[in-house]
């Protein structure tokens, strides 16, 4: 059990950090009861990291009021915590702030199965966190010094996280729904992977060099092959786990990181186009891979529906997407031209006037939506539209783009 000491002397509070789980030392020198007794824990709990400072004062009715400062959550964000109990440390109000001014607002009852003063705190409000409980021990040690033991370990109810995310070529994030933007740019990009949870993603350069964005890690720091004369990475795709991803390169060769398993390749092929974009499955056991000429490549429990690498297209085939169901897929081209192999046709913007050319597919919500270098967004599904970057300056095109939802 982890959790943090909250020591309030002559009204001010000093959060001591991090302890054990053999109770807490109050200032008098006794030992708080553990906010929560072995075995009452529930299985799903997850951590809660906290950090911060703030006052706690008492109320003449004998109700305790703890105003956190700034704490630093791992779950919630960054912002700030209110407290109030009654007189007998029981019941009371939770509220929670965040620097975006999101508010998660709750309350405090008693639990049944946790030591003396150990109330539950409950909050809710947010689209992001539809509910969040940690438990929160309260031990008065003198008038004038107070000790509050706040549980670590929270049940926290996600909500599913919906938007997409678009990233240029210099890997600044441009994030839209529930994706947070990532304006500080870590280098040269070709194209972005996206965290299963879609807080986090990977862009990758020409080179093959990785940059990891928030909470992803690097497998690789750069190619394990050199690359041939003329040859890039042209794409990358995350494992389920985000413990590993593809790299997939012009001449149709695949390099893999982490957890993610080689499935073949087409290396020593003669290509009639570049490959130009690659995908893996749903499942992560498989992997797309298609030319700029629409000829379409399957491993693993990837499929062929088909191509259109005997057709004479307007213009190059730019991604691969394939349907949630790993029945079909579509092609696109720079065009918007959008082609359906045993997934629905849902419409395109081939016949339209385009301000810039399409750069990037990605599924979303039953269907796709195509990106612009401009940074224009064309939704043909049932997700929300967030908005998009066409019409607004962007110092640099957009390359690539990732969903979830």
């Amino acid at each position: 059990m982890r959790r943090i000491s909250i020591i309030a002397t002559s009204m001010t509070l000093v959060l001591f950090g991090m302890l054990g789980s053999g109770g807490v030392a109050g200032a008098n020198g006794a030992t708080a009861a553990p906010a929560v007794p072995p075995g009452t824990t529930p299985d799903n709990v997850q951590p809660f990291e906290a950090a911060g400072s703030g006052t706690v004062s008492e109320q003449p009715s004998g109700a305790l009021v703890y105003d956190g400062g700034y704490i630093s959550s791992s779950q919630l964000g960054y912002g700030r915590f209110h407290v109030e109990t009654d007189a007998a440390d029981a019941i009371g109000t939770a509220r929670f702030t965040r620097f975006d001014g999101t508010a998660f607002s709750g309350g405090i009852t008693v639990d049944p199965n946790c030591s003396p003063g150990c109330v539950i705190v409950t909050l809710s409000g947010s689209t992001e966190i539809t509910a969040a409980s940690f438990y929160m021990g309260v031990q008065r040690d003198t008038p004038s010094a107070k000790t509050i033991t706040v549980d670590m370990q929270g049940d926290l109810t996600l909500a599913p996280r919906i938007g997409y995310l678009m990233v240029d070529t210099n890997s600044v994030g441009y994030g839209f729904g529930g994706i947070s933007d990532a304006p500080g740019g870590l280098g040269p990009a070709v194209a972005v992977a996206l965290s299963s949870a879609g807080n986090s993603f990977w862009t990758v350069d020409g080179a093959g060099t990785v940059k990891a964005h928030n909470r992803v890690s690097v497998f690789n720091g750069g190619p394990a092959e050199t690359l041939a004369v003329g040859e890039q990475v042209t794409s990358i795709s995350a494992t389920p786990t985000d413990k590993g991803y593809w790299l997939f390169t012009s001449a149709g060769r695949v390099l893999p990181f982490g957890d993610a398993k080689f499935l073949g390749d087409l290396r020593g092929r003669t290509l009639n186009g570049s490959v130009v974009g690659s995908v893996a499955t749903p499942t992560g056991k498989g992997y797309y891979m298609v030319g700029s000429d629409g000829g379409v490549f399957a491993f693993g429990d990837a499929r062929f529906h088909g191509s259109t690498g005997s057709l004479h297209l307007n213009q190059p085939v730019v991604g691969l997407v394939p349907n949630a169901g790993n029945t079909g897929y579509w092609l696109v081209a720079s065009d918007g031209g959008v082609f359906s192999f045993d997934a629905p046709f849902l419409g395109s913007m081939g016949a339209v006037p385009l301000n810039r050319p399409i750069v990037s597919m990605v599924r979303y919500d039953g269907g796709y939506m195509m990106v612009g270098s401009d940074g224009g967004v064309f939704n043909f599904s049932k997700g929300l539209f967030f908005g998009s970057l066409g019409g607004t300056h962007v110092p640099e095109p957009v390359v690539a783009a990732a969903a979830i939802g």
